[in-house]
């Protein structure tokens, strides 16, 4: 009998074989509240990119920022934050 849950031609399969190819450069963790944030620089065959992970009572949320946009991406968020006001 075939069990096709672990059939490695399926799309979970293609994608976590790909994940497990992510290797980490840097990695940063911060807690803000009842917020857990980790921040990975990671690179795979496609190239670099941020992955932003935030866990909050049991969920987990991913952004993901291509390597080519991380200089625009911090750049914006460093403008948002400073003409909000922001508090440290």
């Amino acid at each position: 009998m075939h069990d096709d849950s672990h059939d490695n031609n399926s799309s979970y399969s293609n994608a976590y074989r790909q994940y497990s190819r992510d290797q980490v450069l840097e990695s940063r963790e911060l807690e803000v509240e009842r917020k857990y944030f980790r921040i990975e620089l990671k690179e795979n065959d496609r190239g670099q990119f941020l992955r932003i992970t935030e866990e909050s009572q049991g969920r987990r949320n991913t952004v993901i920022v291509p390597g080519t946009g991380l200089a625009e991406f911090a750049k914006l968020i460093h403008d948002v934050v400073a003409s909000g006001g922001a508090e440290e």
